[in-house]
């Protein structure tokens, strides 16, 4: 928080939790795209 200059804890948790959120569905879609690929 304090090397990343977030005010407080949430704003650190936000910022992080939204990246890993996008990331996740950003893998879920190449997946599908691999696999539908595969048929």
């Amino acid at each position: 928080m304090d090397r990343l200059g977030h005010s407080d804890d949430d704003t650190t948790r936000n910022v992080y939790l939204h990246g890993t959120k996008v990331m996740k569905k950003e893998a879920s879609q190449k997946f599908a795209q691999l696999m539908r690929s595969l048929h």
